[in-house]
């Protein structure tokens, strides 16, 4: 009886803590803004109204400010926003271009003045010197910065994991067969490689056969914005040793944008191996350069299919390569195939003979293998 009472508590419990439970929703994916709003003389402004409003795509966010003048706004998708206040007896405010991105708190501060609400005051927003509203360790690549930086390899975002303090050169990984991709891999603050989490729009991207690879490589005119996380990540950001890289891809706008490039590497725009250089043909020229031909070439367009409510953006990355190799080669002439190695003076044993260790062995006389002990299916 004692034991049947104690498991109706525990389910009562559980039903209750179930009853009473938030909504929560991890952070990963989206940002947050907070702020107080004051007055001229310091004081909090209750019950300012606060919109939040996305510059590319019109979504809009709402919130009012406590009883301290505080505001709150979770669950935002990375972009560029511009934030208004109003409140009765004074100015309305604006705040623009203020940058979210992904499991970022971002604070913008405003001091009202005393005015009508028709008065208006427009300020730009500046970058946030110091980051006071999270304990984590993170480097954020925007969008620009992935399209104007050098990418050296294979115009991959990854290389750019080189700028994050507490990270290894990124460098190229198994063959091209193994991560067509090219994946390339860094260790962060001295953890294993195959302790960082890549995610892209939330998802987990690992190749399982082989973890340190990132299974999908978005292509760079796709990224819209980076987090890399290498300490004190949030809850969310679990199953991440080393970093937890948080990729977000680009969203189309109610304006229509495209791209489009190309990059063309072949030998001819290449330097001198040095030994090719060293070991000239018999005849006395360089040894020519291999082919080493490299396309990677695409484009992107995205654009609004009903303004402020659905959008498209289309992506495509295509990579083309031809490796050559220049040297001086053989077949096996004809004595050769039907056993004749005499020519070369290298004694051939015959491997019926001898000891199990190899001693006492018998060479074949003359270097030549006799017919009858060469196997017709090779």
């Amino acid at each position: 009886m004692d034991n049947l009472r104690k498991l109706r508590l525990v389910l009562m419990v559980c039903v209750l803590m179930g009853c009473w439970a938030l909504p929560t929703w991890g952070q990963t994916l989206y940002g947050s803004v907070v702020g107080n709003i004051e007055d001229p003389s310091g004081s909090a402004i209750v019950t300012a109204t606060i919109t939040l409003t996305n510059k590319g795509t019109g979504q809009i966010y709402e919130s009012k400010t406590d009883e301290s003048g505080r505001y709150l706004i979770q669950n935002i998708l990375p972009g560029d926003y511009d934030l208004k206040v109003a409140a009765t007896g004074f100015k309305t405010q604006t705040r623009t271009d203020i940058r979210v991105a992904a499991s970022v708190v971002t604070r913008t501060d405003l001091r009202m003045e005393v005015g009508s609400l028709s008065e208006q005051i427009t300020v730009e927003a500046t970058a946030t010197v110091l980051q006071t509203d999270k304990a984590d360790t993170h480097t954020e690549l925007n969008a620009k910065q992935v399209a104007n930086l050098p990418l050296p390899g294979y115009r991959n975002y990854q290389s750019l994991i080189n700028l994050v303090p507490g990270a290894t050169p990124a460098a190229f990984q198994n063959s091209v067969t193994d991560t067509p991709g090219r994946s390339l891999t860094t260790n962060i603050n001295g953890t294993n490689r195959n302790n960082n989490v890549t995610r892209i729009d939330g998802a987990a991207s690992v190749n399982l056969w082989l973890p340190h690879h990132t299974g999908y490589v978005m292509p760079a005119e796709m990224v819209d914005s980076v987090n890399v996380t290498t300490a004190a990540g949030d809850s969310d950001q679990g199953m991440a040793g080393g970093a937890a890289i948080t990729l977000i891809t680009k969203s189309g706008t109610n304006q229509f944008h495209g791209s489009a490039f190309e990059y063309h590497d072949n030998q001819h725009l290449k330097a001198y191996n040095y030994f090719a250089k060293a070991n000239p043909l018999p005849d006395g020229t360089a040894t020519p350069k291999p082919l080493s031909i490299y396309n990677n070439y695409g484009g992107t367009i995205g654009g609004p299919i009903k303004k402020n409510k659905l959008f498209f953006f289309y992506s495509f990355d295509g990579t083309r390569q031809r490796q050559g190799a220049v040297g001086t080669y053989s077949v096996p002439t004809a004595d050769m195939k039907n056993g004749n190695f005499s020519a070369f003076g290298t004694p051939i044993y015959d491997p019926n003979t001898g000891n199990a260790d190899g001693t006492g062995r018998t060479p074949f006389a003359g270097g030549i293998i006799p017919s009858n002990r060469i196997s017709s299916q090779a």
